[in-house]
């Protein structure tokens, strides 16, 4: 009797959390709606984009990740992809991803904005749900790979002439 009292309490919670859809399709999140970037809790590790630039990929160092709790719940199979997005240089606002970057990529939400690091002039975070080895591509044709062995929020610093996202594959 006690858990399925317990059931019907979780469920109700997981349903009043229910993300408002914006009108271009993509979901705007409730929980940590600006990024908390915070340089001595991530472990940063540096890497070559496919135009020879050097980049670091962040993640962070303990299990406290506040992203488990993001209200975005995305079932997917694994696949290899590609998608064209437009994530445009901006503040450090969270913005929900399309309906079909979570459903196709498992990225639930993505913020792309000016650094405050010194050697990196920007950052792009995202929070996965399936463990993908992206590749984010910039408008100069340059890539950032990014292999996710978990879920959660992850980061790049990279540095770019024209850094806007447009397109992101994962395999």
């Amino acid at each position: 009797m006690r858990s399925s009292n317990l059931l019907v309490s979780v469920l109700f919670a997981v349903s009043s959390f229910a993300l408002p859809s914006l009108s271009d399709g993509r979901y705007k999140t409730t929980l940590n709606e600006q990024t908390t970037l915070n340089d001595g809790a991530i472990f940063w590790e540096k890497a070559t984009s496919k135009k020879g630039m050097v980049f670091e990929i962040g993640k962070k160092k303990s299990g406290d990740d506040k992203s488990k709790n993001c209200d975005v719940v995305v079932t997917t199979t694994k696949e290899d992809f590609g998608l064209d997005v437009n994530w445009p240089l901006g503040n450090s606002d969270w913005k929900g991803s399309s309906t079909d970057v979570q459903s196709t990529a498992a990225i639930t939400r993505y913020a792309l904005h000016s650094s405050s690091f010194p050697r990196f002039d920007f950052v792009l975070e995202f929070t996965n749900t399936v463990n993908y080895n992206y590749h984010f591509y910039d408008q100069t044709g340059d890539s950032y790979q990014v292999n996710t062995y978990d879920e959660g929020n992850h980061y790049v610093r990279f540095n770019s002439a024209k850094p806007t996202i447009l397109f992101v594959t994962g395999s």
